[in-house]
C-alpha cells in the first residue's frame, strides 16, 4: 500500500510475500484452514520498527527506496526476495546401480520361489 504523504515519503519499503489469503488458488476459491493476513497485520504494525531488521529470506522484509528506485520502481517481490538453497547430497551413480542390482536379485529371487510354489501347488 502507498499513502501520499506530502512529506517526502517513506526511505523503505515494506514487503510481505502472502502465500495463503485464505482461499483456495483454484476458480473454485474455497476456504482454507490458514491464513498469512492475521500475520500480516501484526507486522504491518512494525514496518517502521523491528520489520526493517528482519532479513530477505524471511516472509515480510523491507527494502530501500533508493534501491527501489535503482530497479527503475520494480516492485516485484522476487526482485528483493532472497532464496535458500539446501544443498543437497546424493548418491553416486555406481551406489544407486549396485542397489537396483540388489533388487533385482532380490526380485528374480523371489520369482523363481513362487514358481516353485505354484508348481507344488499344481501336484
Amino acid at each position: 500500500f502507498f499513502t501520499k504523504t506530502n512529506s517526502g515519503g517513506t526511505d523503505h519499503v515494506w514487503f510481505y510475500d502472502v502465500a495463503s489469503d485464505g482461499f483456495s488458488l483454484d476458480d473454485k476459491r474455497q476456504p482454507l484452514d490458514t491464513t498469512d493476513l492475521p500475520d500480516v497485520l501484526e507486522r504491518w504494525a512494525h514496518r517502521d520498527g523491528i520489520e526493517r531488521d528482519r532479513a530477505r529470506t524471511e516472509q515480510s522484509f523491507t527494502v530501500p527506496r533508493q534501491e527501489i528506485a535503482d530497479n527503475d520502481y520494480d516492485l516485484s517481490l522476487n526482485r528483493y526476495k532472497e532464496i535458500v538453497h539446501e544443498e543437497v547430497e546424493h548418491r553416486s551413480p555406481e551406489e544407486i546401480l549396485d542397489e537396483l542390482d540388489q533388487l533385482e536379485t532380490e526380485i528374480q529371487q523371489g520369482l523363481v520361489e513362487l514358481r516353485q510354489m505354484l508348481a507344488e501347488g499344481t501336484r
